[in-house]
Parts: C-alpha cells; structure tokens; sequence
C-alpha cells in the first residue's frame, strides 16, 4: 500500500490518514496516477517529491507522559545464531534467524523506546543504547548494547513510519551533534577520519580460502540462466547497453543503484559472467532458499550491524578472480530516488583495489516498488559503464575526504547511467592498462 510510504497526510500532517482516495482528517483528495506519480489536491507530483515532503515535516509533540507515538499490536524478537552455513568459493557465515519474545506495543520517548509486552511486561530501551536503526519489510531491527538486535514486526501499520520517526528521534537527541548513517552502525560526522593513520607496513587484503565443494556445481544454476534470460527479456521488456564493459576473466566490483526486488535476479541473468551478491541474511530463512541462493552465487549479509564474516566473504569472491555485486545504498529505495552511498562499501572497494564497474537501472521501480507487493510488467533498461580504476588505498589511508570524493564519482557515474545512454569509460585516478597516473 502507499500509505507505507506516505504514512502522514503531506496537507494536515496527519497519521493513518488515507481512507479511500482522500484523508480523513482535512479531506485532501489523493489519485495515485502510477507507481511514480501521485495527485494531492489536484497537485501532481512524484512520489519522491511527496516523500520527502513527509519525510521533513517535525515530529509530533510529546504528551504530558513524554510519548512521541504509541504503535498498535507488534510482535517483538530477537537475534538467533543457528548452524553454520557453507556456501561455494569458501563462503562462511553463522545463519541467523529471529527468536520470538513477545507481543505488545511500542511506545517512542524523546530519549527512549517503551515495549509493554503482553507476557513479559515494560522494557525500556535509551536512545544511548542504540548502535543501529534500520528496516527490512515491515520490520523495524534496533541493534542495541546488551540486548543485540531486536526486531519489532509491525503488524497493522507502516514500519517505515517507525524507522523515520525513531531515526528523527535518536537525531534530536544527539543534536547538535550530526549523524550520517544509522545502519551498519550508528556512524557520527565527527568520527570520519580527518587524517591518514600512520602505519609501517601495509599490507594487500587477503584471507585464508578452503573449498568446501571439490567441483563447482555450474550445471543447475547455468541451465536456470539460460532458461531465465529470454523469459526475463521478454516478460519485464529489458534492454542492456554496454554488455561488453563486464571484463571476460579477472576480479571486479559492480556497483548498481537498487529500486526494486528484481534488480539482482535482472542484473545477475544477463551477463554470461556470474556476479557474486550479497543477499541480506533474512532471505536464508528455508531450506530451499539457502540451496537455491548458493547456487546462484550469494552469500548472506546481516546488513543491520557490522558484519565482519560478510565483508571476509566478500574479499574471498574477488581475491579467486570472481565479480562482486554490490548495492551501495545498502537497501532498495523506498520512493525511486538515489540513496547516500554506505561508507563502508566505499572503504571496501578502495581496499580492494580492483576495477569498478558502474550500472545504471531504470525502470524496475515500476516493476514492484519496495511500498507494494505487487507485480506489473514495466519495462527496464540497464546500462553498464566502462570501468573505473580508482586505486588501491589501504583502509590506514582512509580519509572522509577522500570517501567522500570517491562516494561523489561513483555516484555521478550510476546518475548518468540511469538518466542518459551515456556509458564511455571514465578514469578516475589510481593506475590502469592505458594510464600511470595516481589520483591520490
């Protein structure tokens, strides 16, 4: 539904105010023209432009008990570690699931969360305690000191409400100082490094690598792609440009921006190379789907903390020469917009050293926007530029400077590729086939 997007009447500012086709607390008239563009009061814009509307209006005022907002009936878990999980390549990781608690509701303070649960009674959780904000579905997952990851399930309303409303929350109660990401970590803008670390030795990236398949099993997944391309093809009317910038053999990163479930099953069909993706942990939650998704070359991601075995898996795909996929918003954009770029994955690909592949992909968002689950036919184009030698620099030598004028390329990058059939080779910096010349 929409309404999990723009959960407050941009008119009246109101919460749970869609009824039909207009709010029921000022009257405003809505008409969802598509899945990009929305008309209030005869206003047509697009989504991204009444999100952000939303997204910038104030909280509520707090009662005379200090409540901010009081959820309805949620379901409360917590962080399960279960059996190890041994994918190909030498891909390890501990396969996570979630531990149910209990049922209640969830009541936001200006300096903490209030759980009353139906069994265990009050829990009180400070904004001090807080090292991550983030969602997945309509689940909202705070990653607290002592108590690890707990996820609230919001049954009958918007958690993308409560992932905002707790982020502005947390926001207010750090002012002045300035937070710029709430997930992996909790990651302030005066803990950016200013100056390079001094080191003796540095030295290249590599981890220890076992087999634990002494063949690769191709065959299945090779003949699901072959089956899968023309059917994709066809059925959401895609389009590639610049298939020839994949590289034929050697490591690489692709960086690709994210509006949709299906960017990865497209992007990862159609070059005849495979890409290796990071699949957040939640999609390993069956049998068949730990299966399917070794096969099709991921491996699990906790995308909700800092987690180190993901990153070790990621050195492990392209230090055997295999392609990297990464999505360096770190989600799927809620309204079609380009997201902030994750710090770490930009630390990752500049520690890695190895070439960038930028992707462009445009259209999938009306494919099945993150707000719905459902289906239409809309068609895609996806363009893949040249690739980028942006260097090695050793994670010592990071500087916020320099992540940032990275972040800046890469991203203006993605922005043409999306906008424009524009995909000529752009340099930037460290050394290449055709160019010595350093940028840093």
């Amino acid at each position: 539904m929409i309404t999990n997007l723009l959960y407050r009447c941009p008119v009246c500012q109101s919460f749970d105010w869609l009824d039909g086709n207009s709010c029921v607390f000022c009257g405003a008239t809505v008409d969802i023209t598509s899945r990009t563009e929305i008309s209030i009061n005869g206003q047509q814009e697009s989504i991204a432009f009444w999100y952000d509307k939303i997204y910038n209006l104030a909280l509520p005022k707090s009662n005379e008990e200090g409540i901010i907002l009081k959820s309805k009936q949620i379901k409360l878990s917590a962080e399960q570690a279960e059996e190890l999980y041994k994918g190909l390549a030498g891909i390890t990781a501990t396969h996570f699931t979630k531990k149910p608690m209990d049922e209640g509701v969830l009541c936001l303070a200006e300096d903490r969360l209030i759980f009353f649960g139906d069994r265990e009674g009050k829990r009180t959780l400070h904004f001090d305690s807080i090292k991550s904000v983030t969602i997945e579905s309509n689940t909202v997952i705070v990653v607290f000191k002592g108590h690890g990851a707990l996820f609230f399930d919001f049954l009958e309303e918007s958690g993308k409400k409560w992932e905002d409303c707790i982020q502005k929350a947390v926001s207010n109660y750090y002012a002045p100082k300035e937070i710029v990401e709430f997930c992996p970590k909790l990651l302030f803008e005066s803990d950016l490094r200013v100056s390079p670390r001094p080191t003796r030795r540095l030295r290249p990236i590599k981890v220890p690598v076992k087999r634990w398949y002494k063949r690769d099993p191709r065959v299945f997944y090779a003949a699901v792609r072959r089956i899968a391309r023309p059917i994709i093809k066809a059925l959401f009317s895609v389009r590639v440009e610049g298939i020839e910038n994949i590289p034929k053999k050697g490591p690489a990163v692709i960086l690709s921006n994210h509006s949709s479930f299906f960017d990865s099953i497209i992007l990862g069909v159609l070059p005849k190379r495979y890409i290796w993706y990071m699949t957040k942990s939640s999609q390993y939650k069956s049998d068949f789907l730990r299966w399917f998704l070794k096969f099709a070359k991921s491996f699990p991601v906790r995308r909700y903390t800092t987690d180190v075995l993901a990153v070790r898996n990621a050195i492990r795909v392209v230090q055997q020469g295999h392609i990297l996929g990464i999505f360096p918003e770190g989600e799927r954009s809620w309204d079609g917009s380009l997201l902030p770029f994750k710090q770490g994955t930009i630390r990752l690909i500049l520690a890695l050293g190895h070439p960038v592949i930028p992707v462009g992909i445009s259209g999938s968002y009306g494919i099945m926007p993150r707000w719905t689950s459902k289906i239409k036919r809309a068609p895609v184009t996806i363009r893949i530029g040249a690739p980028l030698y942006l260097g090695h620099i050793p994670i010592p030598k990071h500087t916020k400077d320099i992540i940032r004028k990275v972040s800046d390329e890469v991203r203006s990058r993605i922005i043409s590729l999306i906008g424009a059939p524009n995909i000529q080779g752009v340099l930037y910096g460290g050394e290449c086939p055709s160019s010595k010349q350093k940028c840093f």
